[in-house]
C-alpha cells in the first residue's frame, strides 16, 4: 500500500511538471508577466530564449509592466506578437506597489 501511494504521489508530481504549472500562473493557466521566469516565457508560442530574456531585462530596468502595451518597446515584440501573447499573458504586480 505504501508504494503505491509513493507510485501516485510520483506521476502526479510528474503530470504537474508537464502540464506546466507554476506560481507565477493564475486559474486560468495564464502567466504573470512580473513574476515569469525566462523558461517560462520562452514556452510560449511567438517568444523564445532571447525575446523572453528581453522581457525580464525590461521588466528589471523599468519596474513591473502595468499594460501590456509596454512589451512593444522591447526590440523584436510586434504589435501582432503582443495580441498573441495576451492568450497566454496577464499582468498583476508582484510586490506591492501601487502601479
Amino acid at each position: 500500500m505504501k508504494r503505491k501511494s509513493i507510485l501516485i504521489l510520483v506521476v502526479w508530481a510528474v503530470l504537474m511538471i508537464f502540464a506546466g504549472i507554476s506560481l507565477a500562473a493564475d486559474e486560468k493557466g495564464k502567466i504573470n508577466l512580473n513574476t515569469a521566469t525566462v523558461d517560462q516565457l520562452a514556452k510560449i508560442p511567438g517568444l523564445n530564449k532571447d525575446l523572453a530574456k528581453k522581457l525580464i531585462d525590461q521588466r528589471k530596468k523599468n519596474g513591473e509592466f502595468v499594460d501590456m502595451e509596454e512589451l512593444l518597446d522591447v526590440k523584436g515584440i510586434s504589435k501582432d506578437l503582443v495580441n498573441n501573447l495576451k492568450k497566454y499573458l496577464f499582468i498583476k504586480p508582484a510586490s506591492g506597489c501601487n502601479c
